[in-house]
Formats: C-alpha cells, structure tokens, sequence
C-alpha cells in the first residue's frame, strides 16, 4: 500500500508542477471519474439496464474529460458531437456484432477461483461484456477525437487564407495519418502488456496455440484492440468532417 501511496502521490506532484494551475481541473476530473465508475456498479446493483447504464456512463465520463478538464469551449464541443454520432453508430453495430463472438461471462480459469462464489446474479452478462467493450473503446474515442479536434481548431485559426471545407478537410486528414499510426500502436501495446502474462500462462500450461487462440480471455482481450483499431481507424476522420463543417458554418 505504501509503493501505490507513494506512486500517487509522484503522479500528483508531477501534474501540479507541469500543468499548474489547471492540474486542479485534471486531478479533481480523475477523482469524478472514479466516482463515476462506483457509481456504474451501483446503479447495475439497482437493476438499471446494463446498456442504459453503460451509454449514460461513457457520455458522463466524456463531459467530465473533454468538458470539464479541458473546459467547454469551441475545440471540445466539437470533438463531444463528433463522439456522441459515432457512439450511436458504433452501438449499432458493435453491439450485435459482440454478441456474436460468444465471449460474454468466465472463462473456463476464472471459473476455478469462483467456484464457491454464487454466480446467479441478475445481470446479463452478454450484455455486460458488449458494455464493457464499449467503455473500453470509448476511451480511445475520447482520445482521437480530442486531438483531431484540436488540431483542426488550430489549423482554422492559424490559417491566413480563406479556407474552405476541402482545404481544411485536407490539411486535417494529414494530421489524422500522423496521428493513427501511433494511436493504433498505443491500443497494441497496451494489449500486449494485458495479454503477455496470460499467453505465458498457457504456454506454462503446455496448451496448444489453436487452444490459446480460441480460448475466451484471448477473444475477449484481442477483440478489445481490433475493435479499439477500427474505432479509432473511423473517428479520427470523422470527427475532422464534424469538426470542419462546425468551425465553417460557426465562421459564416
């Protein structure tokens, strides 16, 4: 408990002496966050449908972080639009298209632990594990779209010439290609350092690769990165269209 202590409080410290005054904004925004998280599993406890609750939680958190840590101006409101149109279209088919990789509830190992555990819960877990996919595409949304949005604001602003949806369009869709290769590489990554201890895990357990690759808590964590990709691969150019058109018809 002292090292998690002490690693805090170098993160709150670090924060303060790089942002300054706004890390007030930015520590504050990450406590409400996981205020917001407990609050997810108590209204699930009440018995709030997992979807309602999911959707409601991923808007919360992208008002709290684009919102209010980076404050409500125009750059934000264009990148929360952008994110909310592509949170409904991604909804729409994510969610069937989930539901049909069979990854929802424990894998046949976390079924060891919880043995003597009561698993009849009234939640469903198809449901749950399309929400929690979700949450977790969500976070990359908020990313892309919060840099794409800035970017393109900066670009408008700083421009000495008149510019129209194409040429804005344009110089936007360059600062997306920079951005999407170290974005997709970042959600790889960070499936890498998840999924490492558990490919080890198997390879301990001498079981086969056609296994592994089949097995539940493989097709869940690899089905959060590929999904996160393509996410982010659709919103990075799309948040450019919402935000271009947004800052030209704010201009006229």
């Amino acid at each position: 408990m002292n090292v998690i202590t002490n690693l805090l409080l170098v993160f709150i410290v670090l924060i303060v002496l790089i942002l300054g005054k706004t890390s007030f904004y930015v520590l504050s925004g990450l406590f409400m966050n996981v205020l917001l998280f407990f609050f997810l599993i108590f209204c699930l406890h009440q018995g709030i449908p997992v979807y309602v609750a999911a959707l409601a939680y991923i808007l919360l958190n992208s008002l709290i972080t684009l919102g209010y840590v980076n404050g409500w101006n125009e750059k934000t409101k264009a990148a929360f639009y952008s994110l909310v149109l592509f949170l409904f279209v991604v909804s729409l088919v994510f969610i069937p298209l989930i539901q049909k990789l069979s990854i929802s509830g424990f894998s046949s190992q976390e079924l060891e632990e919880l043995a003597a555990l009561n698993l009849n819960v009234p939640v469903s877990f198809t449901q749950l594990s399309v929400s929690v996919i979700l949450i977790g595409v969500s976070g990359a949304l908020i990313d892309g779209s919060m840099s794409i949005a800035i970017a393109t604001a900066e670009i408008f602003q700083q421009s000495s010439q008149q510019m129209n949806l194409k040429k804005l369009f344009q110089s936007s869709m360059s600062v997306v290609k920079s951005i999407l290769n170290s974005t997709v590489n970042t959600i790889l990554f960070a499936f890498i350092s998840t999924g490492l201890a558990l490919i080890f895990w198997y390879q301990d357990l001498s079981i086969p690769w056609y296994e592994m690759i089949n097995s539940q808590a493989f097709v869940f964590e690899f089905a959060v990165i590929i999904l996160s990709s393509i996410s982010v691969a659709f919103v990075l150019p799309f948040t450019a269209v919402i935000t271009c058109r947004y800052f030209l018809r704010k201009k006229g």
